[in-house]
């Protein structure tokens, strides 16, 4: 490759900043002239370029890659070529690589490294059911947004490269440091491989360090093939030795033996980050009705960040602003929840658990739910900035039902403007998909507690949160769900 192609063109392009340099080629922020918008392009090296099977192969994954639509898949605009070099466009991403987020702050917090963890598993997820095998699954390849919002990117490039082309190429010992062992065998190699890849970076955002380090391709290949996976809980003791199993399994020498799905390996390390039950929350829930005992330890939720526009609006009037949104990635669990206690959580419960905001340590069922409501859980202080001091969610089988929740609950509320002047009740949605109305809400008073009520419709969830003053809980509202 050249040096810095810094302030030249190519093609439509103007290469405007240098964002990053590897093995498959150099990443620019470049100003498209043609479609007036900004985008980072990868340029990838002239020896590929005059590859024939490579450049088939790049047109076929690029291709399929590029039908992908899973937020956490980083979006290709275009690929191709243009004077003999071949190019991908893609989205810019406003955010910095795990490798540098590791470098800089060390080991993560146990809910932290699963949250990333479990947002590339979604995106590998829906990329494996079409087909589409990443290969380079590694810190370098997933960018991380201020608001831990996770992409993986070169969906595409790396899968176009076969693995003699990888070491023709001179691949980063880095890239070693993540390979399946079927890699370096005559086995088969599918979308398991990219299930051991994620398990190696689990490993890595749990202890800080790779699951097995060289400066030798020799020694590390026979790592892989060979050696145990190693135990995240004897590098940091403080780590839940039940993560030890999971890594483990994801880790496994036999394809066949690793978790079915990325996401099963996700819900799986979620599965054990359990906690203590806090204090009862000391702000009273309306009509929190009969509850049992038992205290649910709570799953882990995952926050994934994603820019939006939030735009309020009544029949009469539109008022639009712009706001930068925390939205919780949810699906269903597969995998059953830990519980301090004998009784186990239904399906429902769980399915209220895995879309509630981050933050909570625990949260109890209410039985019978709310009217018309499938499962209602309380819960309690809310950990992150501003968080609530108590709050209800609650599961509606359908739209219709949800929309009758969202109406009985502000009947019983005094409904004041939100925040900013912005009319209440009103609905939301986000930039990503603008004019499609993901919800309701609205602000107001109950009993002499403020608190902000709003709906989820992609999640058919109701969400009531109350706080010491409207201005704090509909600020976390607005960063964090």
């Amino acid at each position: 490759m050249v040096n810095n192609r810094v302030g030249s063109r190519i093609g439509p392009y103007e290469l405007t900043r240098l964002l990053g340099r590897g093995g498959m080629g150099e990443v620019y922020e470049a100003r498209d002239t043609a479609k007036d918008r900004t985008v980072a392009l990868k340029l990838l090296p002239p020896e590929l370029s005059h590859n024939s099977t490579f450049r088939k192969r790049l047109e076929r994954e690029a291709r399929s890659a590029g039908k992908l639509q899973e937020p956490h898949v980083v979006p290709i605009h275009d690929f191709g070529e243009i004077d003999g070099q071949l190019f991908v466009d893609m989205r810019l991403i406003d955010g910095v690589d795990l490798r540098s987020v590791l470098n800089r702050g060390g080991p993560m917090p146990p809910a932290r490294a699963v949250s990333i963890v479990r947002q590339i598993a979604s995106a590998l997820d829906a990329a494996h059911g079409a087909g589409v095998t990443h290969r380079d699954v590694k810190p370098e390849n997933i960018l991380v947004t201020a608001e831990d919002f996770a992409y993986l990117v070169d969906f595409g490039i790396a899968n176009a490269a076969t693995d003699d082309t990888l070491t023709e190429q001179g691949t980063a010992i880095g890239t070693f440091a993540y390979m399946a062992p079927e890699r370096f065998t005559n086995d088969h190699v599918d979308q398991r491989a990219d299930i051991y890849s994620l398990a190696c970076v689990l490993y890595e955002c749990l202890t800080g360090t790779k699951p097995f380090r060289s400066d030798s391709v020799s020694v590390l290949i026979t790592a892989h093939l060979m050696e145990p996976a190693p135990r995240p809980s004897l590098v940091l003791p403080g780590l839940p030795q039940t993560l030890d199993a999971v890594v483990a399994q994801g880790m496994a020498k036999n394809p066949a033996e690793r978790f079915a799905t990325a996401g099963d390996m996700a819900r799986a390390a979620e599965s054990t980050l359990s906690f203590a039950a806090p204090p009862p929350p000391p702000v009273p829930v309306r009509h929190r009705g009969r509850t049992v005992a038992v205290v649910l330890a709570a799953v882990a939720v995952l926050a994934a960040a994603v820019a939006a526009t939030w735009t309020l609006r009544s029949p009469e009037t539109a008022v639009t602003s712009t706001l930068t949104i925390t939205r919780t990635v949810t699906s269903t669990p597969k995998s059953s929840v830990s519980l301090p206690a004998h009784e186990a959580v239904t399906p429902v419960q769980r399915r209220v658990l895995a879309a509630v905001p981050s933050g909570y340590q625990s949260c109890e069922p209410v039985r019978p739910p709310v009217a018309d409501a499938l499962a209602t859980v309380d819960c309690g202080q809310n950990a992150m900035p501003g968080g609530p001091a108590t709050a209800r969610y609650s599961l509606f089988p359908t739209v219709e039902a949800l929309d009758s929740g969202f109406r009985a609950a502000i009947d019983e509320d005094t409904v004041v403007d939100c925040p900013g002047g912005r009319q209440s009740p009103g609905t939301w949605d986000y930039d990503s998909t603008p004019g499609q109305t993901e919800g309701s809400v609205a602000c107001g008073d109950f009993d002499g507690n403020p608190e902000v009520v709003w709906t989820k419709s992609s999640d058919l969830m109701l969400g009531i949160a109350q706080g010491t003053d409207l201005e704090t809980v509909h600020q976390w509202w607005v960063d964090y769900v």
